[in-house]
């Protein structure tokens, strides 16, 4: 609360804020002291009052206005605080919470293409100087010859990749961390290839394949040569991965990586920039992702095929023969946080008690009636009160529409129960009305998808309502009884 405190009045303490803050505090004076002159002036015919009757009147009148406003200031910053709490605790994301569930589950899954070479080897000698020495001439010495063997590694030129294949399925595995839900996922991988000797020569090829980078868990690594088990040692450096397999003249042989893991965010995939993508595929099964939720990270082409499987969405890259610098991925929708809607509901709660509190007063205004302080100060009440009530059991089982009934029903029925003895005609009816209005339509259109829309032809509604109320005739009567 102190925190909460401490921020607002930093907002306060804004200049332009300040200013626009003056400058209404400063017409709602002017007019009320306009509205006291006006009906003094009515009066002095009959009643004989003086300036000094005018003068407490109007200061009276004022000091009213101001504790009001200071009312309802306090209504609306409690409803603002609410709706940060209420956020906080049902389903805000924080910064710190979101490091924590990338060190827990995992981080942006990242799979860079597999590197693959082929090599031959030879060896050579050397003498104490460092000069080659020729293998038959040493062979055919008859003397003792100090010598240095070393082996080196040739590498062919060209990509022997020549057909590529990979599946990945993810699947939607939301993680929950301090009340709020973050947009995990697992995922089963497998990257099928097909490499070609197309020299004339037995080669071996070097295989190097990276793992997701800075990932927390990688399982079920498995790596299959031509359908069976790698069964030599794999040799593990930093996030890649190596083995070597023999290559004949002119075979051709299939590699396969599987694994299981699991990622934040978004998943992408790199071929590699200046490399040549011949007969490559790549198809990601997105179970829990409807069509409608695709999204997909900077730097990632679009799908050349994208098909509906119920609630599923496969998605498909296939490239002939290309070069490309961009990669495939897509990014996990984000999670609807528990009490999303109640929390975008409380928000939007103070500018509507504002917009009601002066619809209202406007109404009895233009009507001729005075203006009755405790039927005003109960129905702000009510709205305040009907806002939390709605928060706090829209947050369980019946759901923000179940709250917004229990407590429309509850609290719709003391404002009415006050309105109908404290005035009458319009002055009965509209403040109902408009009760009702402001606490079952304005945070439905609040919530809605099309809000900014909804709202602004709500105000135009509220505009005209304000137009007629300026146009109608006022009842006989004393003015400002």
């Amino acid at each position: 609360m102190f925190y909460y405190l401490s921020k607002l009045l930093g907002k306060v303490q804004d200049k332009p804020v300040q200013k626009i803050a003056l400058g209404v505090l400063l017409v709602l004076i002017l007019a009320v002291v306009a509205y006291q002159l006006v009906v003094w002036l009515r009066r002095r015919g009959t009643s004989g009052d003086s300036w000094l009757t005018l003068l407490g009147q109007a200061s009276g009148a004022v000091v009213k206005v101001l504790i009001g406003l200071a009312a309802v200031a306090a209504l609306a910053a409690h409803l603002s605080f609410q709706s940060i709490e209420f956020e906080r605790q049902r389903g805000g994301v924080t910064q710190r919470n979101y490091d924590a569930v990338e060190t827990i589950w995992g981080r942006p899954h990242v799979q860079n293409e597999l590197n693959a070479k082929l090599v031959y080897y030879t060896e050579h000698y050397y003498n104490k100087d460092r000069m080659e020495i020729d293998p038959d001439k040493l062979a055919a010495s008859t003397q003792p010859v100090g010598y240095r063997k070393e082996k080196k590694t040739h590498t062919v030129a060209g990509n022997p990749v020549i057909w590529a294949d990979h599946l990945i399925d993810l699947s939607l595995n939301y993680r929950t961390k301090g009340g709020a839900k973050y947009p995990g996922f697992d995922t089963t991988c497998r990257f099928s290839y097909r490499l070609e000797n197309f020299s004339g020569r037995k080669l071996e090829a070097v295989l190097d394949f990276p793992l997701p980078r800075r990932q927390g868990l990688v399982d079920d690594l498995a790596i299959e040569v031509d359908g069976k088990p790698y069964r030599r040692p794999l040799e593990m450096s930093g996030d890649s991965v190596r083995w070597r397999i023999d290559m004949a003249p002119g075979v051709s042989r299939a590699v396969t990586v599987r694994y299981r893991s699991r990622g934040l965010a978004h998943l992408r995939f790199e071929p590699g920039s200046g490399r040549e993508l011949s007969n490559y595929r790549v198809q990601m099964v997105c179970k829990g992702i409807g069509a409608d939720e695709l999204d997909y990270p900077i730097g990632c082409m679009t799908p050349t095929r994208v098909v509906a499987d119920g609630s599923d969405t496969i998605l498909t890259w296939e490239m002939k023969r290309a070069v490309t610098r961009l990669g495939m991925g897509l990014i996990v929708p984000e999670p609807q946080q528990a009490g999303y809607h109640v929390a975008k509901a409380l928000a939007a709660a103070p500018w509507g008690l504002v917009l009601l509190l002066t619809l209202v007063i406007a109404t009895i205004l233009a009507r001729g009636e005075a203006i009755r302080l405790v039927a005003l100060v109960l129905l702000a009440l009510a709205y305040h009160l009907y806002y939390l009530l709605m928060a706090h059991i829209g947050d369980y089982a019946p759901g923000l529409v179940g709250g917004m009934v229990i407590a429309g029903v509850a609290l719709t029925s003391l404002v009415a129960f006050v309105q109908l003895g404290s005035y009458r005609g319009l002055c009965r009816w509209a403040p109902i009305g408009l009760f009702m209005i402001f606490c079952v339509a304005y945070p439905l259109l609040a919530i809605s998808e099309q809000s900014g829309l909804l709202l602004t032809i709500l105000y135009v509604v509220l505009l005209a309502y304000g137009v007629m109320l300026a146009t109608l005739t006022r009842p006989a009567g004393k003015p400002g009884d």
